[in-house]
């Protein structure tokens, strides 16, 4: 075998210990081996501590010197052949050797190393831990098992009913999930809009939606959320009911379906959105309206009401007649502005009451503009006899609005533009 010369080595006169740089004894010298020092004497190496370090016999004799030249000479032939191989399986499985020093010189290998403990099934069974239950063909519902060996018989142990075996849908019989006939849907998912909520469509209850092309659709909403109650059928055909609200306006409204009648028309509803209450408390169909009045010594607490908001010193407007402007120009003397005149049909100005809804508390008489400016004059109501001895009402002297009441003035305004729609309805809609 060749010898190994790698590196240099540092000695020291009657020194046992050699320094090597450059140097991987461990690999290449052995006990045993023998070292020529740089002084040119041969040495017993006996001991390898590591790459760099090693120890000689005896103690170095030559003069002290660093990065010498060195060779160590294998001394025991194929002994050393064998060590380095058996030392190569050590380097590379030692840690699994090591391992079998506490597993593998057992008769009986225990649970903390991987075995069962015992040499029986009892004592491999109470060595793992296992109670009687390892022993049952059928573990029952009390030790936590299904008491079936069939399906049928492990639902009937486990208390499950016809549900447990039920499909999901919409059909007779089917277990329902969540966002069938719009139960549930959220508006992540929403509810899908129905072709026609006259006919077979929407036979079940449920909540379904409408859009424009609805076929059925309440005549006064585009777009809405319909509850369909689906009652009963006999010999003359359906009954029930449809609710409808629309979410793109303040507007709901019903019909029903009577036998062989069919579907009756849509009704709307009047609310709080569509109607306005009189300062006598009688409701009104809902348009612009304007309520004259002292906003701030009014003794109404409800003159600002709902969509009420001061339109000027002299009086409030709802949302629909956002925009106007009321004057006093003098005692009993009011003046409009911001809308198109009086509105062209229906009741055009009511006269203040008493908050009791009793008698009215003066006369007013109302002038229209071709500006669409509107002047209200209040008068106190003065009484004459006729020649007939009938009494009858006429303006006495201009007097302002009772501090306890208002003058409503329904208005025609101009068209409010109206916001884009949304694209998910625009898309619908085409």
């Amino acid at each position: 075998m060749p010898w190994y010369k790698s590196g240099t080595v540092s000695v020291t006169l009657n020194s046992n210990t050699v320094t090597g740089s450059g140097t991987a004894f461990i690999v290449n010298c052995r006990v045993g081996d023998a070292f020529r020092g740089p002084d040119g004497r041969w040495y017993e190496v006996t001991n390898v501590a590591s790459n760099t370090a090693l120890s000689i016999d005896p103690p170095y004799l030559g003069s002290t010197a660093s990065g010498g030249s060195y060779a160590l000479a294998p001394m025991q032939g194929y002994v050393k052949d064998s060590a380095d191989a058996l030392r190569s399986i050590v380097t590379t499985y030692g840690a699994q050797l090591a391992a079998l020093k506490t597993t593998g010189n057992y008769d009986v290998l225990p649970v903390s190393k991987g075995g069962t403990g015992g040499t029986t099934q009892a004592d491999a069974r109470a060595g793992l831990g296992l109670g009687a239950v390892a022993l049952d063909s059928v573990v029952p519902v009390t030790r936590g098992g299904t008491g079936g060996t069939t399906q049928a018989t492990a639902r009937t142990g486990l208390g499950l009913g016809t549900a447990a075996t039920a499909n999901t849908g919409t059909a007779a019989g089917n277990v329902t999930l969540v966002g069938a006939f719009g139960l549930g849907a959220s508006f992540t998912t929403g509810i899908p809009s129905t072709a026609d909520i006259s006919g077979a469509l929407i036979s079940q209850t449920g909540i379904y939606r409408y859009i424009s092309s609805t076929v059925g659709r309440p005549t006064f909403s585009n777009f809405g959320s319909l509850f369909n109650v689906a009652m009963v059928n006999d010999a003359n055909g359906n009954y029930g009911t449809q609710l409808a609200v629309d979410y793109a306006a303040d507007k709901i409204g019903f019909r029903r379906i009577t036998g062989a009648s069919g579907w009756s028309s849509w009704n709307e509803i009047y609310h709080t959105a569509n109607t306005t209450r009189g300062s006598g408390g009688a409701l009104s169909a809902a348009s612009p309206i304007v309520r004259i009045a002292s906003v701030s010594g009014s003794q109404r607490g409800d003159l600002l009401e709902q969509t009420f908001e001061a339109a000027g010193e002299w009086g409030v407007a709802n949302d629909e007649a956002r925009g106007v402007n009321v004057q006093r120009i003098s005692v009993g003397e009011y003046r409009i502005t911001g809308a198109l005149g009086l509105a062209l049909e229906g009741w055009r100005t009511q006269d203040p009451c008493s908050p009791d809804g009793g008698r009215t508390l003066g006369m007013s008489i109302s002038e229209e503009a071709a500006d669409g400016t509107v002047t209200i004059k209040l008068f106190k109501q003065r009484w004459t006899l006729s020649d007939d001895g009938e009494m009858i009402p006429g303006p006495g002297a201009p007097m302002d609005v009772p501090l306890n009441s208002w003058i409503d003035v329904r208005l025609n305004m101009p068209d409010v533009e109206q916001p884009p729609m949304p694209e998910s309805l625009a898309a619908e809609a085409i």
